[in-house]
């Protein structure tokens, strides 16, 4: 069975490219326009695996992290923070809240789906 990933991003361009990367790997991809979106689409899909932006509308990404930790059936999701922001302060807010990984915007597909691959694998998708 392919993992299931839920890309979380306000950004049309980012999530068409981050999904089309993903798809090419082999994985199921479903996408969510906003933290809002994304919680809901977290309990719809049960994803293996979440890629999440910090800077969204509505909701932003710490957030939707917030809300997963409180949701039993949700907090044991990987999580790979994708930002245009990149510092360390953030960073260090992301893993406090339960992400696995923080990558800065833009960055290398390649290494993304490594990363991925490497979560799913730790977490026994």
């Amino acid at each position: 069975m392919k993992a299931r990933i839920l890309v979380i991003d306000d950004s049309e361009v980012l999530r068409k490219i981050t999904t089309f990367n993903l798809r090419k790997a082999g994985f199921e991809v479903f996408e969510a326009v906003d933290g809002i979106d994304g919680l809901e689409k977290m309990r719809d899909v049960k994803p293996d695996l979440i890629i999440l932006d910090i800077m969204m509308p509505r909701l932003d990404g710490f957030g939707v992290l917030k809300q997963k930790q409180k949701e039993e059936d949700l907090k044991e999701i990987p999580v790979i923070i994708l930002t245009a922001k990149g510092g360390a302060e953030d960073e260090r807010i992301a893993k406090s809240l339960g992400a696995s990984i923080v990558m800065t915007k833009p960055f290398s597909p390649t290494l993304l789906i490594e990363e991925v691959r490497r979560l799913i694998d730790d977490a026994g998708a």
